[in-house]
């Protein structure tokens, strides 16, 4: 298997309390991987530490080794801003910068880490992210407008233009359509799906049916633990783990 996310005896705790515990996964190259299971079973901080946005918490302790496409993540020498390059992030709530303009939204990463070399270049990216997030149709004559002019659902397509114009690895995605109505929310999944052409997408769902549409793999977790991981027909139709089963199921959760 071709890993691009390799986890290997990650412990987490936040303020003394132990979140993760023992987390072993491997994540395969351009697959959608989504990581189920019910609230407070430690799903956001799986995401959150493959990214190192949990650095920016108060006591936070983290054992363990993550590496992302051969990156070390936690190792003393790997500069966190690298790691955040190769690791996109889209969360819950849309959170485009409201006063940019649409199109600086999308362009800003790649200016400040100085992806490109020219005008031209630059808006060639932005086209580019636009149009793999399903927006550059809607958006191509009003990029000049502030990002607050666009309902949610194009909003959160943005944030994910945005992730996306730094060419990650990884893209993170953390409950993308939990506040968004169904229209909206199709949408995104339609994209979810088609992202996996260029990029290897790790999404956070409480929602058993959304994983089993759009993903190709699915862990369960409970407690801090991934008690069962396998490709999605297998976990949906064969399920190993009894609490698995009564998750999918519906029965607890």
């Amino acid at each position: 298997m071709d890993s691009v996310v390799q986890i290997r005896d990650l412990w987490v705790s936040i303020g003394g309390r132990s979140i993760l515990r023992g987390v072993n996964l491997e994540i395969p190259r351009n697959v959608v991987f989504a990581i189920m299971g019910p609230s407070g079973s430690g799903k956001s901080t799986l995401l959150r530490s493959l990214n190192r946005i949990l650095d920016l918490y108060e006591g936070v302790s983290v054992k363990g080794q993550i590496l992302i496409d051969g990156v070390d993540v936690y190792n003393s020498k790997t500069d966190p801003s690298e790691v955040r390059r190769l690791v996109g992030m889209v969360f819950q709530i849309p959170n485009p910068i409201p006063n940019m303009s649409i199109y600086d939204n999308v362009a800003l990463g790649p200016r400040i880490n100085k992806l490109v070399r020219s005008r031209w270049e630059l808006d060639n990216l932005v086209r580019w992210a636009l149009e793999k997030a399903y927006l550059w149709d809607e958006v191509k004559d009003r990029l000049h407008l502030p990002a607050s002019k666009l309902s949610g659902g194009q909003q959160q397509r943005l944030c994910i233009a945005r992730a996306l114009a730094m060419k990650p690895k990884v893209l993170l995605m953390d409950e993308p359509t939990s506040n968004l109505d169904p229209v909206a929310s199709a949408k995104i999944e339609e994209l979810i799906v088609e992202l996996k052409r260029d990029v290897t997408v790790v999404l956070v769902t409480h929602n058993s049916f959304q994983a089993s549409r759009v993903s190709d793999y699915v862990a369960f977790m409970y407690d801090g633990q991934i008690l069962e991981v396998g490709p999605t027909g297998q976990i949906f139709t064969r399920p190993k783990n009894k609490l698995t089963e009564k998750y999918i199921t519906g029965r607890f959760g």
